[in-house]
């Protein structure tokens, strides 16, 4: 009996070490292949054989809505242009105007300042999207894995999750830096749809060692919360922020 303990004392600890080895791994794939500096005149998108996806959390509370794919979406090449089909839907108890919010986002989404300039073009359905994206009453957003009640979300599940109060009113930080509210909706509709995207971790600030010395925001910073050294707020992904996983 003691040593029937003993090994699964030893098993437990294996098992144990093998899962917290995963995450580094990833994080090491990630950091070589998601920091690549590119430019809009010479975009690359990277598609690495060997890229580890994080875990997709999937949202059960949707009351049957939640029906987008948890696949890796690779996109559907129409005409040599990457087609990316979402779905924009509402959750829970909102204040802003639904139909405004699915024409600001479409706008937002082919605006040829956005990421259609990694040669993406996104189309709106009702059925078959590659993604959702969702306007939220904040006390949902609070309950999902990974999110919280004072700002907007991406999960794994193929949910872009915006919040409500964010998306018409921006947060102290916007609005200290005079960020207009219109400005704040393309960024966060930017900055949630680059998650998808691949970009999965926030750019930290605007320093040396991330090679943003000073200058504007990368969309991939999360602004809502501040500018870390950077000179001035930005809605939209920089030419060095234009790739893609998907």
């Amino acid at each position: 009996m003691k040593r029937e303990r003993i090994a699964l004392v030893v098993s437990a600890i294996f098992l144990a070490c093998l899962v917290s080895f995963l995450p580094v791994k990833a994080l090491e794939i990630n950091k070589e292949e998601l920091l690549k500096q590119l430019t809009a005149s010479d975009i690359s998108i990277p598609f690495p054989d060997d890229f580890t996806r994080w875990p997709e959390p999937i949202i059960t509370n949707y009351s049957g809505t939640n029906t987008a794919s948890t696949a890796n979406a690779t996109g559907h090449m129409i005409d040599g242009v990457k087609v990316i089909y979402y779905k924009t839907m509402v959750w829970g108890s909102v204040a802003a105007n639904f139909a405004d919010f699915k024409a600001k986002v479409a706008e937002t989404l082919n605006d040829s300042r956005g990421w259609v300039r990694a040669g993406l073009k996104f189309v709106e359905v009702s059925s078959g999207q590659d993604v959702n994206v969702i306007l939220s009453d904040p006390a949902n957003l609070g309950a999902t894995p990974g999110c919280g009640a004072d700002l907007s979300c991406t999960t794994w599940a193929n949910q872009v999750i915006i919040n409500d109060v964010r998306w018409r009113e921006g947060t102290e930080a916007s609005r200290a830096g005079e960020m207009s509210t219109r400005d704040y909706q393309h960024m966060v509709v930017n900055h949630e749809m680059g998650h998808w995207l691949g970009h999965y971790a926030h750019i930290e600030g605007c320093t040396e060692e991330n090679g943003f010395i000073g200058g504007p925001a990368p969309i991939m910073l999360q602004q809502s919360t501040g500018l870390r050294g950077c000179s001035s707020f930005n809605a939209w992904p920089l030419d060095s922020e234009l790739w893609t996983l998907r």
